[in-house]
């Protein structure tokens, strides 16, 4: 989440020994047009695009237009995946573009103030599997412990049937965080490192893999 594309490109490489998945490319949080191209080169993992609007937590001041343009860019530029929000504007006309152009598709929904109950989750889910959705990822932000399970129950009874990504952010939804893997989901995040986050609760990579280890998962 750097704020210009030569920080990214830093960032990236700095990455390498941590050897990550895959890496998560905030847009929205640049200043100008960011060098697709440059970031693409500057590491062979996997990358996500992502250009998160206000209402969805992010940071991007730029037109529906402007925040689409880039995805497309990063569809074009080899992007493994691009996240498009569900609330995205002609998102049925964007998702096919982005697939025609070799990119993964993931659909996301991001509540800010609130986990959504049980039936508005699954209502989340069928919506992104209608609209085309490669993975569907769902995010809550946990008032509770309690929050927690709901997320893990989504992913345990549907992670058979579909690419799911659900937890909840804040440090009351880091087991949701830590576990959702463990009932199915297809992945989760870690920040790069302590003080680097992207959004509340994130664990870095480093301690992640460690507590992964230590239950006996890595």
């Amino acid at each position: 989440m750097e704020s210009t594309g030569e920080r990214t490109v830093r960032a990236l490489r700095k990455l390498e020994h941590q050897n990550p998945d895959f890496v998560e490319i905030r847009f929205d949080a640049m200043k100008s047009m960011p060098p697709v191209t440059e970031i693409r080169e500057a590491t062979k993992r996997p990358l996500i695009a992502a250009n998160r609007s206000r209402t969805q937590g992010g940071l991007s001041c730029g037109t529906e237009e402007m925040r689409t343009r880039i995805l497309t860019e990063a569809a074009e530029e080899a992007f493994d995946y691009v996240d498009v929000e569900l609330t995205a504007k002609a998102l049925n006309k964007t998702v096919p573009q982005l697939k025609q152009h070799g990119a993964g598709v993931i659909i996301s929904y991001h509540s800010q103030n609130e986990t959504p109950a049980q039936p508005a989750f699954e209502s989340i889910l069928e919506k992104e599997k209608a609209a085309g959705a490669d993975i569907c990822k769902i995010v809550g932000t946990a008032k509770s412990y309690a929050d927690n399970l709901r997320c893990l129950n989504l992913v345990n009874k549907h992670a058979g049937r579909a690419k799911l990504v659900c937890f909840s952010m804040g440090r009351l939804g880091i087991p949701s965080r830590v576990l959702s893997p463990i009932f199915g989901a297809y992945f989760t995040f870690a920040s790069s490192g302590t003080g680097r986050e992207t959004a509340a609760g994130q664990i870095p990579i480093d301690k992640l893999r460690a507590l992964y280890k230590e239950l006996r998962l890595a």
